[in-house]
């Protein structure tokens, strides 16, 4: 299944927006920029421009809080809370857990799959492992070219001396010259793997890391002249870092023409950290920024996470589908209530 999740051009007619040629053109950040004022955004037919967008659990619901779940069981849980694909988490090729994820994949019935992995050579401490572990990643993009797996995620994770007194002042505000070369090798040659065999790559944002803001993605996607892949879109990791611009200032910049995934979590305040909570039950506004995801025109994958959320997996998941189905019927069959009029 191919998804385009480029911007869709924003036709007005007899002085109304009506409506999004999804799929179609990207707009440019400064035509976006120009669309984008709260009148226009007041003229949004809601019915006319909701995109049908696969929902995807991200493989931590089911994880910690001592307890483990079979794969069998996740991939049966995720189905019935109304999942339309299922993300892996650095799950390594050829590894006894991989093999057993691949016999069951025809049987899951999922329609997307996707794979999360991570590098910690940004940070001084495993910065002797940079080449290996870029050829790890080009290993991993080879041997998921060859399954249903149709997507990448990758973080550049580690703090250490990256780590400040708070959520801002870490990651990218501490990053010098060194760290940054790095990043721009790793994402470079994952960049070229990608296009190489023709699957979807996002660079994943997070707090703490040297990816942490629209902006930090920004400047490693350029120092690492991506071609191919484009930026991530966290809601957690974005709504939890003061220093990232706001949301309108970061769909318009030049790389979001290539966003290709999305992350809906809440999450809420606990002194400097920003722990995710059941999705109705957060800090971060989520019909707002799921009409403004519509509105942007991003039709491909939206994952969740549940890192820490503890509790029932299946009821705190479900949470999120039934949720994004309920604010889907809202918009449609209660305009007046569109977030953006």
């Amino acid at each position: 299944m191919q998804y385009n999740n480029r911007r869709s051009f924003l036709k007005k007619t007899s002085g109304l927006l009506a409506g999004l040629g999804l799929g179609t053109e990207a707009l440019t950040a400064s035509s976006f920029s120009e669309l984008q004022s709260a009148e226009q955004a007041r003229l949004i037919e809601p019915s006319s421009v909701l995109p049908n967008n696969p929902l995807v659990l991200f493989d931590n619901f089911h994880v910690g809080n001592r307890r483990t779940y079979s794969w069998k069981a996740k991939f049966a849980a995720a189905r019935a809370a109304g999942f339309d694909g299922f993300e892996l988490v650095t799950v390594a090729p050829g590894s006894d857990a991989w093999n057993e994820v691949m016999d069951l994949m025809p049987a899951a019935g999922f329609d997307v799959w996707g794979m999360h992995w991570t590098t910690q050579a940004v940070i001084d401490n495993n910065a002797g492992r940079l080449d290996e572990d870029i050829a790890i990643i080009e290993e991993l993009v080879a041997a998921c070219a060859k399954t249903p797996i149709e997507y990448i995620s990758l973080s550049l994770s580690g703090n250490a001396e990256l780590r400040g007194p708070t959520i801002q002042e870490s990651g990218s505000a501490r990053a010098e010259d060194r760290h940054w070369e790095r990043a721009y090798k790793i994402i470079s040659a994952f960049d070229r793997a990608c296009a190489s065999h023709q699957i979807r790559g996002a660079l994943y944002p997070h707090t703490h890391w040297i990816c942490d803001t629209p902006q930090s993605q920004a400047k490693i996607l350029e120092g690492a002249k991506a071609t191919h892949i484009g930026p991530a879109f966290c809601s957690h990791h974005w709504y939890a870092n003061r220093n990232s611009v706001e949301l309108d200032e970061a769909l318009a910049l030049p790389m979001m023409k290539h966003l290709n995934y999305v992350v809906l979590t809440n999450g809420r305040f606990n002194g400097n950290n920003f722990p995710a909570v059941r999705f109705d039950q957060g800090e971060i506004d989520m019909a707002w920024l799921l009409a403004k995801i519509y509105t942007f025109g991003y039709t491909g994958p939206i994952s969740t996470q549940g890192w820490g959320i503890g509790g029932d997996p299946f009821m705190t998941s479900k949470n999120f589908v039934d949720t994004i189905k309920a604010l889907r019927e809202r918009f449609k069959t209660q305009p007046q209530l569109w977030p953006l009029e």
